[in-house]
């Protein structure tokens, strides 16, 4: 709206100047208004009747009252003697029968500076009040290129005609002065220059004015030359005179500056984090709209246009822009921006500039799926407890924020967390200087050392023992077993145990620590030897310790009871009646309770003493 309303008045200003530069109508009431007039041709017009006064400041001499008035100015093309018979009538080109009156001033070197403050006394060239239908003026000893200014007045105050002839002299007017200046029409965009030329055959000097805001022109000082280099909107004239200063040609120029965008010099950088698909492939994409506020810098959005290019040329020709949302192909680009007037057509005014645009990357965590929390502990844990949950990352640089099942852990901003519970830890992790922020998650799971208990789970002397382990135990319940130290197993059973005692022990894969515990496999030696060298001097059944109430015979071949024992005995140690019992097979029974069936049983079987 603003360019169509600098225009509207523009093309108005120029009309109105070109009819007050070059018509003669006689409706000029003021100096500043006057119009040309040629003196070698006669010239008419109808008066202005009633009761009008003239302005008030020039010296009118000997016009006591300045009634109706109309102003002129004329030119002197040759030097010389200049008389105009001035006369006024009822009906167009009639007999004179009306009073007129005029006054001139003059010479001037130019034209409107005089009408402020130059009609004085001094430059009243002649007058006349007298009571007359047709008038004199005497212009004497005119030079070329000299300015004098008419004033004619219609004392009757009655409708008519007034008509200007020049009767005699050898003086000529500038009747160019009449012809119609040559008028051309330029525009640009604001910060450009338009150069003016004026240049015309015989000219040799210039005169170049400006209009005001009332449509009159000034006269530009210092500017004398065939051309003018202009850099704002306005309506520019120019007369080329010759050697005497003669206007040869008149030239008017309506210059219109359109508006043209001025970019920031510096646009901030567009930095946005990398959340779009994979949040480290330095891809993201941008939405170039939230940029368009800062580049139009105040400019109406409605009036111009903002568009985005990966190349400077691109941007200048105004060619393949890019799409508002763009993706990026490199972590960071040089954008070019163009703003361009869209009320400007010819030319096309616009502005181009540059920033950048960046991904930054998130913060990358690593965290484990999970961690172990160990509880209870007995010393043989296998990992530190309690973990720690580290990001990684350094105080320097980032910041975070810990949470515990949503719930903030407001003294926890350190880059690692040490748990004290189980459950889902969440940290926030934002970068200092871009911040962009990442989240990461894990669990910590509780585990302990198991309590375990075991059995043996195959009925008494079948030479084939099998000890089940049962293990149980808070949190992760993924065991191993072995036996007597050896190697770790996943399968809770043991098979073809040895008689006697054996270790258990259990631990959880979680690595928090073993748990052991002793059984007793419940069998008989094959045979032994009681030399007193320390070993299997003894022979005894092995595991019924618990079972007090058990009872064993040994026989020899022939049925003869040698020895009767107790499970918690020392055994047998080879003689009978303190006679040693020679190397042999002997029998036995055994009253006992059946373990896995509770049940009251008798076992006989026969064992071999060596000598």
């Amino acid at each position: 709206m603003n360019f169509l309303k600098g225009t509207l008045i523009v093309v108005l200003l120029n009309f109105a100047i070109f009819l007050k530069a070059n018509s003669q109508s006689g409706n000029a009431k003021f100096c500043i208004d006057a119009e040309p007039l040629c003196g070698s041709s006669e010239f008419s017009y109808p008066n202005t009747s009633g009761f009008n006064l003239a302005e008030k400041g020039p010296d009118y001499g000997c016009l006591f009252l300045q009634l109706n008035p109309s102003w002129f100015y004329l030119q002197i093309a040759q030097d010389g003697d200049i008389e105009l018979k001035i006369e006024q009538s009822t009906t167009l080109n009639g007999v004179a029968d009306l009073d007129v009156d005029f006054v001139v001033f003059g010479p001037f070197n130019e034209l409107q500076t005089p009408c402020f403050n130059e009609l004085i006394d001094a430059k009243r060239v002649d007058c006349s009040y007298n009571i007359n239908f047709i008038e004199y003026a005497n212009l004497p000893n005119t030079k070329a290129g000299e300015y004098y200014y008419l004033m004619i007045t219609n004392f009757s105050r009655k409708p008519g005609y007034i008509k200007v002839t020049q009767t005699s002299g050898v003086a000529t007017t500038n009747c160019d002065l009449l012809k119609p200046p040559i008028v051309s029409s330029k525009t640009s965009c604001e910060g450009d220059t338009i150069p003016l030329n004026a240049n015309t055959n015989n000219a040799t000097n210039f005169n170049w004015y400006e209009a005001d805001y009332q449509g009159d022109f000034k006269l530009i000082n210092g500017q004398n030359s065939s051309s003018l280099d202009v850099i704002k909107s306005n309506v520019y004239k120019a007369e080329a005179m010759n050697a005497n200063a003669v206007v040869l040609e008149q030239y008017v120029f309506n210059i219109n500056f359109n508006e043209a965008p001025n970019i920031p010099v510096h646009i901030s950088d567009y930095n946005i984090c990398d959340t779009y698909g994979d949040n480290f492939d330095g891809q993201a994409v941008f939405n170039f709209e939230l940029k368009n506020e800062e580049i139009l810098n105040g400019l109406n959005p409605s009036n111009f246009s903002v568009t985005y290019y990966k190349s400077e040329t691109d941007a200048v020709n105004g060619i393949n822009s890019l799409p508002l949302q763009y993706q990026n192909t490199l972590e960071t680009e040089l954008i070019y921006v163009r703003v361009e007037n869209t009320a400007s057509t010819n030319p096309v005014c616009f502005d181009v500039s540059a920033f950048l645009i960046e991904v930054h990357p998130l913060p990358e965590i690593n965290l484990e799926a999970s961690y172990t929390l160990c509880i209870n502990t007995n010393g043989t844990e296998q990992i530190s407890t309690p973990p720690i949950i580290d990001t990684g990352l350094s105080t320097t640089t980032y910041e975070f924020e810990w949470k515990l099942n949503g719930t903030s852990l407001a003294n926890e901003t350190e880059a690692y967390i040490i748990p004290k519970a189980e459950g889902v830890y969440t940290v926030e992790v934002k970068h200092s200087t871009t911040n962009c922020i990442n989240y990461a998650e894990t669990t910590v799971i509780l585990s302990e050392p198991p309590s375990i208990s075991a059995e043996v789970i195959t009925n008494a002397f079948i030479e084939a023992n099998n000890i089940k382990v049962t293990a149980t135990a808070i949190g992760v319940q993924d065991f191993e077993y072995r036996i007597d130290g050896g190697v770790w197993q996943t399968n809770d059973v043991f098979e073809n145990v040895s008689l006697g005692k054996h270790i258990i022990s259990a631990r959880n894969l979680s690595g928090c620590g073993e748990t052991s515990t002793s059984i007793m496999a419940m069998d008989y030696p094959l045979y032994f030897t009681p030399n007193n060298d320390g070993y299997n001097d003894t022979w005894n059944i092995v595991g019924m310790q618990n079972q007090l109430q058990a009872k064993v015979c040994i026989f020899d071949r022939y049925g003869k009871l040698i020895k009767t024992l107790k499970p918690n005995s020392n055994g047998w140690d080879g003689t009978f009646k303190g006679a040693l019992m020679p190397t042999d097979d002997y029998w036995f029974t055994v009253e006992y309770i059946e373990p896995t069936t509770q049940i009251p049983s008798v076992f006989k079987a026969h064992f071999t003493l060596k000598r």
